[in-house]
């Protein structure tokens, strides 16, 4: 054990890494139906850890310090630009209101516990989850003119107070916001939450790859001679075989359908939008399932064409960068991007914001940062990422 305990005071960023390590196990485990989390495991375990009185670099607290500061910018900041833009004063008013409220209950609360000025900004770091405080607090502290000696044992308390604090600022507000903020709107929680997801379509975009029954599906069908679409263009035919917007709401598939391959004249073709459709032509039909089975009879018999329905389809993260998308609605995108073509073939499965899958319907308004991840043929893909932004890290 004192080996142990003198690599890590030697080399202290073996510590730092042991801290992640055991805060990432500890994290997830749950205790009925409450769990810490990765962050709270982390410091906790950075609490017992630094008893060992190990001693950390201060360069290399400011550089962990400002990596998570330009994390946290760049993964909010489009959509805080975003929100300014639109209902940004009451946000911001909010922000001030909430901001005073915090500073002045930490205020009482270290002044009635006799703490000093260290363990006071780690009490307000703490229970308002704000980690920047620490930063600030601790030049604050390094320009009083404070003996060394004082400075330090202030500075050491922070972290302390931080991570003790932080369990509530996190787990407390949960749980305060879930059990007494129903009772003080005087609202049903459950019904609310059951409405507004209905309203905003959750489930939507649920992983497909998680179920044996996946909403889209590819056939081929052979266009028989009595089929309305007979003399008709390939537009026509999506346009016919398309759900009404209440399917899509209700999370039943996707809106659109598109044509992936055709066969005409024992010839395999890119389809064209404007080409004619002929008695005996085999399509390749990509759309959701249930709307397949619901026109089977007006296209025709389906057939197994392998080298028709073959071909490289891929699932791609795409972060949404085109400013012209900004504000649009998801059906309005897709209303865009078919009519240039850059859409088709292309089906939306997540919508991904600050990290975290949004439920979304074709009213959902998309932004900047946002990233959509998309379903089809490469070839469509490639196509469809010109238009949106660039291919991101895969979640």
């Amino acid at each position: 054990m004192q080996w142990m305990v003198e690599t890590l005071r030697h080399y202290p960023e073996i510590a730092i890494f042991l801290a992640l390590a055991l805060g990432f196990v500890i994290g997830p485990i749950k205790l009925g139906k409450f769990s810490l989390g990765n962050v709270t495991g982390v410091l906790l375990m950075g609490v017992l850890i630094g008893q060992l009185e190990i001693t950390i670099s201060s360069d290399v607290k400011s550089v962990f310090f400002l990596m998570f500061l330009f994390a946290v910018g760049y993964g909010v900041g489009p959509q805080f630009f975003r929100g300014l833009k639109s209902d940004g004063l009451p946000q911001v008013l909010f922000a001030c209101l909430v901001c005073v409220s915090v500073l002045i209950s930490a205020f009482v609360a270290a002044k009635l516990a006799g703490y000093n000025a260290g363990q006071a900004a780690g009490l307000l770091s703490g229970a308002a989850t704000i980690s920047a405080v620490l930063g600030v607090a601790s030049d604050s502290i390094n320009n009083l003119g404070l003996p060394p000696g004082e400075a330090k044992k202030m500075i050491d308390a922070m972290p302390v107070a931080y991570a003790v604090t932080y369990l509530f600022g996190t787990a407390g507000s949960a749980w305060f916001l879930a059990s007494m903020g129903p009772k003080l709107l005087r609202v049903d929680l459950a019904k609310e939450c059951e409405e507004y997801e209905a309203k905003m379509g959750g489930g939507l975009g649920e992983e497909e790859s998680l179920t044996t029954y996946p909403r889209i599906a590819l056939r081929a069908y052979s266009i028989a001679s009595v089929s309305k679409y007979v003399g008709k263009t390939i537009s026509d035919l999506e346009k016919g075989l398309a759900p009404s917007r209440d399917f899509v709401e209700k999370g039943r598939g996707p809106a659109r359908v598109f044509i992936e391959n055709i066969r005409t004249a024992g010839r395999i073709l890119d389809p064209d939008p404007r080409m004619v459709i002929q008695s005996g032509d085999v399509m390749a039909v990509a759309a959701a399932r249930e709307v397949l089975l619901r026109n089977e009879a007006d296209l025709g018999p389906e057939v197994d064409d392998r080298e028709l329905l073959e071909f490289p389809a891929e699932i791609l993260d795409v972060v949404i960068t085109n400013k012209n998308l900004a504000g649009k609605t998801l059906q309005q995108i897709a209303e865009s991007q078919q009519a240039n073509q850059n859409g088709r073939g292309v089906f939306l499965r997540k919508l991904i914001r600050g990290g975290q899958d949004m439920p979304w319907t074709p009213g959902t308004t998309v932004d900047r940062g946002d990233v959509l991840q998309i379903l089809g043929a490469k070839r469509d893909l490639e196509r469809a990422v010109k238009g949106l932004g660039y291919v991101g890290p895969t979640h």
